[in-house]
């Protein structure tokens, strides 16, 4: 017996995959929520006679890092980072397949570089505490170095994937207007 096409497996790593993405939504989300709720929070806060909680701040700049590192991963899979997509217009295949390789490989060469910082924070900075919760900055930084392995490996992956199998062209409608 012969597999048809209908009847491939899928590769032991997609399920991974996409828990790993799964999660790393979650920790999007978890983080856009906490973000939004400390911010009204602290706007409500200065107009009621309540006692000042100094903590929303810090939380919220937080999550705006950690946020803005757990997204980076996703961003680099489902294509939904920034793009000069002028290259995608190019007439030879080989050269856009190039290009878009090499830009992968260049965001993971950055990735690469952010996880060395990541971990040398990470090693140097226990001594030092949060102004106000006073938890260790190194506890901090953890999010970031999850964040940036991950963007570096899917970088990784999507350059590999490009080579072997052809560019990445963006999807858009043809009968789309162009404004004036």
């Amino acid at each position: 017996m012969t597999d048809s096409p209908a009847h491939r497996t899928k590769p032991f790593w997609q399920p991974l995959v996409r828990v790993l993405t799964a999660i790393e939504v979650a920790i999007g989300v978890l983080c856009i929520l906490a973000i939004l709720v400390l911010v009204f929070f602290q706007a409500v806060q200065r107009y009621l006679p309540i006692e000042q909680v100094a903590w929303t701040g810090e939380v919220s700049r937080f999550a705006l890092v950690w946020l803005t590192f757990s997204a980076a991963g996703i961003l680099i899979t489902t294509r939904g980072h920034i793009a000069l997509e002028i290259v995608d217009a190019a007439r030879s295949r080989l050269f856009v397949r190039i290009v878009q390789s090499g830009a992968m490989l260049i965001v993971a060469a950055v990735a690469i570089m952010l996880v060395v910082e990541a971990l040398a924070l990470i090693d140097s900075q226990g001594i030092l505490k949060s102004a106000v919760l006073r938890i260790p900055m190194s506890w901090v930084y953890i999010p970031v170095l999850i964040g940036v392995v991950s963007t570096a490996i899917r970088s990784l992956i999507q350059a590999v994937q490009i080579a072997v199998t052809g560019p990445v062209f963006s999807e858009f409608d043809d009968d789309a207007e162009v404004a004036p």
